[in-house]
């Protein structure tokens, strides 16, 4: 085991020999052949190697970084948020953790703290259940990150139950509401994009994220049209096939580069688009209120209902529980009138048999 400093040309790595493996790290240091200069260079370069020996020797042993698990839980958690969007679940519940008590240490969290927290967000006169449910599964993500950096000995969550997140309601659009919204213009350029890009995405089940970012290169021509893309939110890689209706969507009949946007107007548009699909959707007629996930809702609704078993439809989606996609399942009373229909061909009649009426006790 060891950990040295190595240059390459003017550049500093990380040689690092552990369990008979060696690999190299680099450092992003560069040397500039200012005598001065160097000298901070190399003593930051130091410093990273002192910090890795320290985590293969904590890794080596399952000794945990006394100081750091010190740390209030505010602190550490305040941290991992400042990576984060302000609208993460963690940074906005930052200010429920501090009033609970985000003092406590690192080390001296236990499941009874844990339990209290989460009974105490339960109890808040300011937060829906769903909402405590993703502020307390943030927290409990924190603590569990503490223990995988060996902050602390042992992970406090393993046994603590959660909150019970309310099953939502998932909106999704009928065939008949599709083509309703097919036949309804809407204005303007990207107006045009935003009402192609969703119906496209009722045909594959996109997020918007992956709209945007979706290129001419994404899609597969041989032996047929199909989308093989990394997604934003997961970095799951998904293949979904592009049906003719799909297809046609987007055909052009142009040649594109491969690093081509297929909805250009709405990547660069910094407009909330949803608002648009609401003013359409008003226009067809339809009285539900939805944003661009319904197209997701509704391409996984119709493929079930087309008959597609729940394995498949998880992969298209891109999900990696399968619980996840059997929400979308309980959605859909086309699929519970199937099903009752098919007790339909069960033969109850009695046949020749007699049924004889039971005798009244005298």
């Amino acid at each position: 085991m060891g950990v040295h400093i190595r240059k390459k040309g003017k550049r500093l790595y990380l040689d690092v020999y552990t369990g008979g493996v060696r690999h190299w790290h680099t450092l992003g240091l560069i040397l500039t052949g200012d005598r001065v200069t160097d000298k901070e260079t190399m003593r930051l370069a130091e410093i990273a190697r002192a910090k890795m020996m320290q985590r293969i020797f904590t890794g080596e042993y399952a000794l945990t970084d006394r100081i750091a698990g010190k740390q209030s839980i505010f602190t550490y958690a305040e941290k991992k948020a400042l990576a984060m969007n302000k609208k993460d679940h963690l940074p906005k519940s930052l200010r429920y953790l501090q009033e609970f008590g985000g003092d406590i240490r690192l080390d001296a969290i236990n499941e009874e703290w844990l339990a209290k927290f989460r009974d105490f967000l339960l109890k808040h006169k300011s937060l829906k259940q769903v909402t405590a449910s993703h502020y307390f599964a943030a927290i409990c993500h924190v603590v569990r990150g503490a223990y995988k950096e060996r902050l602390i000995a042992h992970d406090p969550t393993v046994n603590v139950k959660k909150i019970r997140e309310p099953e939502a309601l998932k909106t999704f659009l009928t065939k008949e509401e599709i083509e309703r919204l097919a036949a309804t213009p809407l204005g303007g350029e990207l107006g045009a994009e935003v009402k192609k890009a969703f119906l496209f995405a009722c045909m594959v089940g996109l997020r918007i994220s992956d709209l945007q970012s979706l290129t001419w290169g994404d899609i597969q021509r041989t032996p047929d049209p199909t989308i093989l893309k990394r997604q934003q939110k997961t970095q799951a890689l998904v293949g979904v096939p592009l049906n003719a209706a799909a297809w046609a969507i987007i055909n052009d009949g142009k040649l594109h580069k491969a690093d081509e946007l297929i909805f250009p107007r709405l990547t660069a548009s910094k407009t909330d688009t949803t608002q648009y699909i609401r003013a359409w959707a008003a226009k067809a007629g339809i009285q539900k209120k939805f944003g661009w996930h319904c197209a997701r809702h509704t391409f996984a609704v119709l493929s079930l209902e087309a008959g597609a078993d729940l394995y498949t439809v998880s992969k298209l989606l891109g999900h990696t529980d399968i619980a996840t996609t059997q929400v979308y399942a309980k959605a859909t009373d086309t699929m519970k009138r199937d099903a009752v229909k098919r007790l339909e061909d069960i033969d109850l009649t009695c046949g020749t048999h007699e049924i004889i009426p039971m005798k009244k006790k005298a």
